[in-house]
């Protein structure tokens, strides 16, 4: 069982969480994971170095294909990008 103290402590950090992110505070509170920015962002990393490496296979292969996944790549990576800064 907590004391008055501490009881009065956790109320003050729990009005504090919620001015300050509201979101999280949210999250906390019905169970969720708070969306993770990171791992969208080392995905974003992941799929950028792929299609860097395609475009250069592409022009250093005779193979049209290669170039053109490496585009279609390229070009998902920086929607994705835009989109996601737009929000």
């Amino acid at each position: 069982m907590l004391s008055h103290h501490d009881r009065t402590e956790l109320e003050k950090i729990e009005r504090n969480l919620e001015l300050s992110d509201p979101d999280l505070a949210a999250a906390l509170r019905d169970g969720k994971r708070p969306k993770s920015r990171a791992l969208r962002s080392a995905l974003l990393i992941v799929f950028a170095i792929t299609a860097v490496t395609l475009l250069v296979l592409g022009l250093v292969l005779p193979d049209p294909g290669v170039t053109l996944c490496g585009i279609l790549t390229l070009t998902g990576t920086v929607w994705t990008h835009v989109a996601r800064h737009r929000i």
